[in-house]
């Protein structure tokens, strides 16, 4: 879990600057391409420790859990392409979709905070 909150902070942090850079002034396509890499290193440490995770809380039911987590992965990225393609201009830059990404980081860093929080509550629990 700590692997999945490492790839979800940089995922966010690369997408934080960017914006930033954006804002700023200071972006081009140079800017904008090199840090899309600590998306892809966010990303790279995190779906297959999420994927694990999710494989493995009932290791009986991992056909399933693997079928699930694809179809969630496949159909929300569908439809996060979609809002992208919605959003984005030809004057817009790459800002718009910058928004559409931290939008989906900044939960993700929510959602993986809850499950370390509610780790550690089961585990001091057990404990009693």
């Amino acid at each position: 879990n700590k692997m999945v909150l490492w790839g979800t902070l940089i995922n966010a942090s690369g997408i934080l600057v960017n914006l930033g850079l954006f804002w700023a002034g200071l972006a081009n396509e140079i800017t904008f391409f090199a840090l899309m890499t600590m998306v892809g290193l966010g990303n790279g440490m995190t779906i297959p420790n999420a994927t694990a995770g999710a494989l493995s809380v009932r290791p009986h039911l991992a056909g399933t859990a693997s079928g699930l987590a694809g179809a969630l992965m496949i159909g929300l990225g569908a439809g996060l392409s979609a809002l992208a393609g919605a959003v984005l201009t030809e004057g817009s830059g790459a800002t718009p979709l910058l928004w559409v990404m931290l939008a989906t980081a900044l939960p993700a860093i929510a959602a993986i905070s809850f499950v370390i929080r509610r780790e550690k509550r089961l585990v001091a629990e057990a404990r009693l």
